[in-house]
């Protein structure tokens, strides 16, 4: 009984240990630009202010992380499964790491009671958005570049 256990617990640990490292190596992912900055200067998410706010430990309101959090997230979701009419569908990159956030911010209230490394989870959710802005922004350039490259061969 204890050994299956003992299996049971390791498999486990071993499996998000796995996810974790594969949602890291696709967030390491290089663009050929920063799109991201064209994404922010369009938009107005909250995710670099919060980071900022971490970064420089300012006093920021748990209620404040947790709904900038998840409309930057729904915002930058919608806008990369519409931004591109030729791909409406997540790649199973994107669903990964939609996982993951998910994931993440579904633990941070326990995280936020119990004072478990709240602020590197919170963190990862930023760098998880950051993905998703250079995502938005390199779909939209694909789009974009073309009807402006077929506007000028006329």
């Amino acid at each position: 009984m204890i050994s299956s256990i003992t299996i049971l617990i390791l498999s486990t640990a071993l499996f998000i240990f796995y996810i974790q490292t594969l949602c890291e190596k696709v967030l390491r992912r290089e663009f050929s630009r920063p799109f991201f900055q064209d994404v922010l200067n369009t938009l107005d998410l909250e995710f670099p202010r919060l980071r900022e706010a971490l970064s420089a430990n300012s006093p920021v309101s748990y209620e404040q992380i947790h709904l900038a959090l998840k409309c930057d997230y729904a915002t930058l979701t919608y806008l990369i499964k519409n931004g591109n009419p030729n791909r409406s569908r997540f790649s199973w990159q994107e669903r990964l790491l939609i996982s993951y956030f998910r994931l993440l911010l579904l633990a941070l209230p326990v995280r936020h009671v119990c004072h478990f490394h709240e602020k590197q989870a919170v963190m990862k959710l930023t760098v998880i958005l950051h993905h998703f802005a250079n995502l938005v922004g390199e779909r939209v350039s694909e789009t974009a570049v073309p009807s402006m490259v077929g506007s000028h061969q006329v």
